[in-house]
């Protein structure tokens, strides 16, 4: 991960309604699949979809249990230039962290099983010619 990690929220507003925006796993979560990957980052700003339901995942409204609540939505034409980047900012930050976290740990997994990876690689290259042929 990231040497600090991303702030948990940012405060904006939406016309002159202060909103908060806190970062949860499930928020973080649904931001992951619509963006995908570390390398598809860049959509966030400049793929009209993916910054929408971005936008979408942060701001609308949600119940109690983090679920939005249906027929209730934001109206961007009320958010800033300046909050509308914020946003997207923040997001991208906390994905890059996560993203690059993750691979971390898993980097730090192969290694730390590459003994027991090279004995089953070389196990499996052993059974290689007495594999039977499949029809």
């Amino acid at each position: 991960m990231t040497a600090s990690a991303p702030t948990p929220s940012i405060n904006i507003k939406i016309g002159e309604q202060p909103v908060e925006v806190t970062m949860y796993f499930g928020r973080l979560d649904e931001l992951a699949e619509v963006v995908g990957s570390f390398e598809r980052l860049p959509d966030v700003d400049f793929h009209a979809p993916t910054r929408q339901a971005v936008l979408d995942i942060c701001l609308a409204p949600r119940d109690e249990r983090g679920r939005r609540i249906e027929g209730e939505g934001v109206n961007l034409h009320q958010l800033t230039v300046e909050d509308g980047e914020a946003v997207l900012d923040f997001v991208k930050d906390h994905l890059s962290d996560f993203f690059l976290g993750r691979l971390e740990k898993h980097l730090r997994s192969l290694q730390a099983n590459g003994d027991r990876l090279m004995g089953v690689g070389s196990s499996l290259n052993g059974l290689a010619g007495s594999a039977s042929e499949t029809r």
